[in-house]
């Protein structure tokens, strides 16, 4: 009876353990222990080693799995470049030499100033310009020297040779644009053992291009002038008692005194063709005049001296004015000018319409005579007969090769 009490305790116990009603145990959690086994220790807890004991070694922990990267996609080789075509063969056998041009057309190339545009900056003596820094101008008149960019000092010649020293000097203020403006001052002196002559000038220009072939100068200045001493025969040059035409020759006065201050004005303008020719008109006047002098006075009677002594207060451009017409001639290096005009003082219009002077240096004029250098270069060149066209040798065979 004992035995199948047990036998039947026994097959219950099988059938809950099998039963489908129980819960399974959660996902991840550690199974149950059986009924009667200690519990496992828990695992934040981690068990002390005995002592004298080494700790066992931790455990690695697995290393996460690795992601693979995609793999980048192939590259693809660019195709190699087309080989440039080969030039084709050119014989020169059958070359013919180009026609050599015509002397007409090789006087039509060359830089010559007429064929050049016009330089409006190329006049100095009526405008507000200078020479360039290195250019010299020597004239019949004038030798004038841009010593600095827009600075140039001058000297009259024909006051030099009667022994009257004299220095000019100009400063142009500015610099290109159409409107221009120029300071000039000159200095005179003559001293002899009996007598001072000072006379000292100064004034301003302008200039302005209205147009490009055309331009307008407008200037004035103002004249001081000093004689003091005896004033007799051995006193002046003989140059000048040789121009006296009364002829009635000068009694010898002592302490003569002469002082002249006068305000002059000065106009003109310049039609400009190409860098030769140019027409040019000019008038200028004595717009006010202030004279003292010794009543006893004497002074030689040509170009109206004795009149001009005589002039205190303004005066009308008829009184003391002039006008010209002038052509302007500039080549490379000589320039000229010619022409007519009217004025009060007999033949003072000459000063303005006359001239002659030949001009070096300069950058614009080195410039410029390097293209007529190339010019000139190439014109021989044209000249020298064509070189016959080399005929290629054919290519040497190899040589055997020896044993």
């Amino acid at each position: 009876m004992m035995l199948l009490l047990i036998l039947a305790l026994s097959a219950h116990a099988e059938e809950g353990a099998t039963s489908p009603l129980a819960d399974p145990p959660p996902p991840g959690d550690p199974a149950p222990p059986p009924p009667g086994d200690p519990a496992p220790p828990a695992p934040s807890e981690p068990v002390p080693p005995p002592p004298g004991e080494a700790a066992p070694p931790a455990a690695e922990e697995p290393a996460p799995p690795a992601v693979e990267e995609p793999a980048p996609p192939p590259v693809q080789a660019s195709p190699p470049p087309d080989p440039a075509p080969a030039a084709p063969a050119i014989d020169l056998s059958k070359a013919e030499a180009a026609p050599t041009l015509s002397a007409k057309v090789l006087r039509f190339f060359k830089p010559s100033p007429f064929h050049l545009p016009a330089n409006p900056r190329g006049q100095i003596d009526f405008t507000a310009y200078t020479l360039e820094f290195g250019e010299v101008k020597l004239g019949v008149s004038n030798i004038t020297i841009g010593i600095l960019p827009h600075v140039q000092v001058g000297t009259s010649v024909p006051l030099d040779v009667l022994g009257i020293p004299n220095v000019q000097a100009k400063i142009h203020a500015t610099e290109g644009g159409p409107f221009d403006i120029a300071a000039w001052g000159e200095y005179d002196r003559m001293v002899r053992s009996d007598f001072d002559a000072t006379l000292w000038t100064v004034g301003g220009i302008t200039s302005f291009q209205l147009a490009k072939p055309w331009a307008v100068h407008l200037g004035g200045s103002y004249v001081r002038g000093d004689v003091a001493g005896d004033i007799s025969l051995d006193s002046v040059d003989q140059l000048l008692w040789f121009l006296d035409t009364a002829g009635t020759g000068n009694p010898n006065h002592s302490e003569s005194l002469l002082h002249v201050e006068a305000v002059n004005a000065r106009i003109a303008t310049d039609i400009r063709f190409n860098r030769r020719d140019a027409i040019i008109l000019q008038g200028s006047a004595t717009l006010y005049a202030h004279v003292e002098h010794d009543k006893e006075l004497w002074v030689p009677t040509f170009l109206g001296l004795e009149e001009a002594l005589a002039q205190d207060g303004f005066l009308s451009p008829i009184e003391a004015g002039s006008a010209s017409i002038a052509w302007q001639f500039s080549w490379e290096h000589w320039e000229a000018r010619a022409g007519v005009g009217v004025s009060s003082i007999p033949g003072a219009w000459v000063l303005n319409t006359w001239e002659l002077s030949y001009r070096f240096g300069g950058k614009t004029r080195v410039k410029e005579q390097r293209m007529l250098d190339t010019w000139q270069k190439n014109k021989e060149d044209l000249k020298k007969p064509p070189t016959p066209p080399k005929t290629p040798k054919p290519p040497t065979p190899p040589k055997p090769p020896t044993e």
